[in-house]
């Protein structure tokens, strides 16, 4: 198997750049494109960093492949659908696994080590991280959830909601309302299904809310305070009881996480 993973930037720089050249003057469809591959960049760069400070004995050409390639079915998910809702569209885990394998990229790899990619892609956009045996499995899936969800934090805190060319606030409604279903899931620290979101307001609090229920690794916390991302965050936000509410227990639960490693 190669392991010079320069062939593999170059693979998934080709693919990705087919569908910005299709999308060339078209607004719209070349921010939402570039947004995917500036966060598979950025995932690849979190995954790492995670990785390595938490000095995990796992095989980092896998963290590194899986970290790159977890959201290459995007692509085709947005050209096709225009949108990266999964509930209207196809499941993006899958997608990304059938390109892998369309594109003959997979079988690159030694076939023992296929399934830690595969399977943590597959589980990357999971409501929640099934129990797993395997300890190596559960590495893996859980580097990648935090690495993209730590990404995911950046990007909320970069864009204005207004921002009616984002896939990701299309569709939904400006009215500053948080269900009591959101709300109670939230403070309870349970993950929400994203794509039933009603409100670019919901979007962004179920977003913070992952910090208390889907945060694997403590390394993932730290970067997360160190960035500011929950006031950047909430910067963006309206700024009603709930949200501030929600506000105040993430940062409060990062506080106390944190607090209780160093002991």
């Amino acid at each position: 198997m190669e392991r010079d993973f320069k062939i593999y930037e170059d693979i998934f720089e080709k693919y990705v750049n087919k569908f910005l050249e299709k999308a060339k003057g078209d607004e719209a469809r070349t921010l939402n494109f570039m947004n995917k591959k500036i966060h598979s960049y950025n995932v690849r760069d979190n995954i790492l960093q995670i990785a390595k400070e938490e000095k995990l004995d796992v095989d980092m050409f896998i963290v590194e492949f899986i970290g790159l390639f977890h959201d290459i079915g995007r692509f085709y998910q947005y050209d096709r659908y225009e949108t990266f809702n999964d509930a209207e569209s196809d499941n993006h885990g899958k997608l990304s696994i059938k390109v892998l394998e369309d594109e003959g990229i997979i079988q690159m790899i030694d076939y023992d080590l296929r399934k830690y990619i595969i399977d943590p892609i597959l589980m990357h956009n999971m409501k929640d991280l099934p129990k797993l045996d395997d300890k190596k499995m559960y590495l893996y899936s859980a580097l990648l959830r935090d690495a993209d969800k730590l990404d995911g934090f950046r990007s909320i805190s970069v864009y204005e909601r207004a921002n009616k060319n984002l896939a990701y606030f299309k569709n939904k409604s400006d009215d500053p309302i948080i269900s009591d279903e959101v709300y109670n899931n939230i403070m309870n620290h349970k993950s929400v299904y994203k794509y039933n979101l009603k409100t670019i307001l919901e979007s962004q609090v179920v977003s913070l809310g992952y910090i208390t229920s889907d945060i694997n690794f403590n390394t993932t916390l730290r970067l997360i305070k160190e960035n500011n991302y929950t006031t950047k965050m909430f910067e963006k936000m309206q700024d009603t009881p709930r949200s501030r509410q929600i506000y105040n227990f993430v940062n409060d639960y990062i506080e106390r996480r944190l607090a209780s490693e160093e002991k």
